[in-house]
């Protein structure tokens, strides 16, 4: 979907939202598609820390709860793989 140019994309609103260090691996692993359980087994954490960071996220991201969080994960991969897209020499006559 693309962003609306009053809208900042999702990696702006990544930036300016100011995730710590453990946030934006958390919200690395959710864009791989993750589940809360798969990121604390792979982190060493309880569930219970994973979702208390991703609610974080969302509220630093100016989402409104899981579902606009999952849009904006989908929205954020659809932006890298156009960013992809556009850098490979392919791309360019």
């Amino acid at each position: 979907m693309p962003v609306k140019k009053d809208e900042p994309s999702c990696r702006e609103r990544i930036i300016n939202g100011q995730l710590t260090f453990k946030e934006s691996e958390i919200l690395s692993l959710c864009k791989k598609g993750m589940s809360c359980q798969e990121i604390s087994e792979n982190l060493f954490v309880s569930v219970e820390t994973i979702k208390t960071h991703r609610k974080k996220i969302i509220k630093k991201l100016g989402l409104q709860g899981k579902q606009e969080f999952r849009k904006f994960l989908l929205d954020l991969v659809a932006e890298e793989l156009l960013l992809q897209h556009e850098k490979s020499p392919q791309s360019h006559p």
